[in-house]
């Protein structure tokens, strides 16, 4: 079931079972836009249903904050159109030369192309892993990008992050929600959950620019501005 967090935005909510993210909704007057696909088709299309039986539209595009496949492996399924920064589209350009085997899955585990626990995730949302099926977006974009969806924008802005080596922001002002996709969280990949501190500080400040009420991390309720300060000061006393 959807959860409205503002005026114009929803989320279907994570689930941390499955490693699925939160997946935001932002209704316009002209076109509806999707944040994040999901990790699955089945992801995507509890959204799409979750969407109608809520008697809003179709979403017509799809934003993505990130390249990990929680938040892309939908994105085959989706109808509309799909977008990706130029970074996050280069990573998914080499993502589809992946077999999905048990031995390649294992291979890539071993040499640590994957983390063990998107592994074992992906074991759990795929009773079949050969459905797994990794596409580039439509359309990508480099810098900043914003869309007027009639009486609403999004601001879509890169961030230098703890997480992954692209990522995005995405900024609804006129509703003061901040979709951070999961910015920041520490790297699963090179520092096996840990903080760059660096990026971790970097981030804060880029977020801490941006005048929102209401922060959408990928894998926790929304927050108040000053939910997210505990939150963040919870990480810096156990992982910096």
């Amino acid at each position: 079931m959807l959860t409205q967090v503002s005026p114009n935005v929803y989320i279907l909510p994570f689930d941390s079972d499955r490693d699925r993210p939160n997946l935001g909704y932002v209704h316009g007057d002209n076109f509806s836009v999707l944040i994040d696909a999901g990790n699955s088709k089945s992801h995507l299309e509890t959204m799409l249903d979750a969407i109608k039986t809520a008697g809003l539209p179709e979403p017509k595009l799809a934003l993505i904050t990130h390249w990990h496949w929680d938040h892309t492996f939908g994105m085959h399924a989706f109808s509309g159109t799909t977008i990706t920064h130029t970074t996050t589209n280069g990573i998914l350009k080499e993502l589809t030369a992946w077999e999905w085997t048990e031995a390649a899955m294992a291979e890539r585990l071993k040499s640590g192309a994957e983390c063990e626990f998107c592994h074992t995730h992906m074991k759990i949302e795929y009773e079949d892993i050969s459905e797994i099926k990794v596409v580039q977006a439509d359309v990508e974009f480099s810098g900043d990008l914003t869309l007027n969806l009639g009486n609403i924008t999004i601001e879509v802005t890169p961030v230098e992050n703890p997480h992954s080596e692209d990522g995005a922001v995405i900024f609804i002002p006129e509703d003061k929600v901040l979709f951070a996709g999961d910015a920041d969280t520490g790297d699963f990949y090179k520092l096996d959950g840990g903080y760059d501190q660096n990026k971790f500080y970097s981030y804060i400040k880029t977020a801490e620019s941006i005048p929102y009420e209401t922060y959408i991390h990928g894998h926790l309720a929304p927050m108040t501005p000053a939910e997210v300060s505990v939150f963040r000061k919870g990480i810096e006393s156990s992982d910096l």
